[in-house]
């Protein structure tokens, strides 16, 4: 009886310990989850930072591109205008010693308007 008390008080014992063993390694499973959690939420938060930086760098050079391409065309424009202009073309004419039209003639041949200089 005497063996049998000390067997029960030690199986006892062992369970608690195994308790206690198998709560701690619960516990600390849960605190590497959670690390490996936290851990990862900082990379993705690095990884999402670092884009919308790059992000905005690149919209930021899109932004002064347009501004040129912006400019560059209304730079263009003046010069088409001025290149249209009427005094423009008649100071041309007069450099390649072209003659002017006095009177201009149109002719109906087949629906459509030609020009003809007599």
């Amino acid at each position: 009886m005497l063996f049998r008390a000390k067997w029960q008080n030690f199986k006892a014992r062992m369970n608690q310990a195994n308790c206690v063993a198998t709560y701690q390694n619960k516990n600390r499973n849960s605190l590497i989850i959670l690390g490996v959690l936290i851990f990862s939420c900082g990379l993705l938060y690095l990884w999402q930072i670092n884009f919308l930086a790059t992000t905005g760098y690149q919209l930021k050079d899109l932004e002064t591109k347009q501004s040129v391409l912006k400019d560059e065309n209304k730079r263009l424009l003046v010069k088409i205008t001025e290149l249209r202009s009427t005094s423009r073309l008649e100071a041309k004419i007069a450099e390649l010693k072209m003659v002017s039209v006095a009177r201009v003639e149109y002719l109906q041949a087949n629906g459509t308007s030609v020009a003809m200089n007599r």
